[in-house]
């Protein structure tokens, strides 16, 4: 215990001490109810936003640096979709002692265009497949292809991925061209995509969820990585202009709570103290 109390105070709490004492308290209680279970439960961070976060739908994935990762690549099953052909990336990524074995399938987005037409082999890529990895240059594709199985629900929107560093010798139109493979590059970029958390911005609501982690993990980790998600929507300068910062300052902030798949929301930061009453009185039926 007296670990976790320092590991955070040399981090500041982005939502003030008040705030830290009240998602350490709600943390608690989320990992208590959860130890009669020997399931592993994602614990969810929801943010309340005051502005809009984009102007139009983008379907792209933000990766959130985590201090504490969430997976390991050896966890998940990956499929990659590449732009045509696939015979230069899969020979790199399948001889390559680093990336071999990673990845379930590697399809070409002809291939996958192909396969999709029929339902069967649809449902059976979406229910084989945790991460859905795709070239940069046939993601915007991707929607249209892959269809509502994929994106209701941002259930497993695919990850924009590059097979290599951008070559500023090669000119901007002929980037699409570029056959380039490194591996390690690409292993890179999947570390951080499991490794770390993620959202998908909205044009239309109001809040988003994002998840910090585990009940599997300790107070003080899940608290460090609710620090980094915060900080992430907030500071603008650290984080902007790519995914972060979109909120621009915590004045654009709304209520935050912390929460699991099956339990009530639990108050991290209120803005006004009757709604603050409210919330505490909701969850007078957890054990704080």
């Amino acid at each position: 215990m007296i670990n976790q109390v320092t590991t955070l105070k040399m981090t500041e709490f982005v939502l003030g001490e008040d705030s830290r004492k009240d998602a350490t308290k709600s943390l608690k209680s989320l990992l208590k109810h959860t130890t009669s279970t020997q399931d592993k439960q994602s614990i969810y961070v929801i943010i309340n936003i005051k502005i809009p976060i984009l102007r139009q739908k983008d379907y792209t994935p933000r990766i959130i640096p985590l201090t504490h990762k969430l997976d390991k690549i050896t966890s998940k099953s990956i499929l990659l979709i590449t732009k045509d052909p696939s015979t230069p990336y899969r020979k790199t990524l399948t001889e390559s002692k680093l990336t071999e074995g990673i990845f379930t399938n590697i399809l070409s987005f002809t291939k996958l265009k192909s396969l999709m037409k029929n339902p069967k082999n649809s449902t059976k890529l979406f229910k084989e497949n945790d991460i859905i990895v795709c070239d940069w240059r046939v993601y915007k594709f991707m929607p249209q292809v892959l269809g509502n199985k994929f994106y209701i629900k941002n259930k497993k929107v695919p990850y924009k991925i590059q097979f290599a560093p951008q070559d500023p010798t090669i000119p901007k139109k002929e980037r699409s061209k570029d056959v380039r493979c490194d591996e390690k590059y690409v292993y890179a970029q999947l570390k951080s995509i499991i490794g770390n958390t993620s959202y998908i911005p909205t044009d239309n609501g109001d809040c988003v969820c994002v998840k910090i982690g585990y009940n599997q993990m300790e107070v003080s980790e899940l608290m460090e990585n609710l620090n980094c998600v915060i900080d992430y929507f907030v500071d603008e300068d650290k984080f902007g202009p790519i995914g972060g910062g979109v909120l621009r300052g915590v004045e654009n902030l709304g209520n935050v709570f912390v929460k699991t798949s099956d339990s009530i929301s639990l108050p991290v930061f209120i803005r006004s103290k009757e709604e603050k009453e409210e919330v505490d009185e909701n969850d007078s039926d957890f054990d704080f």
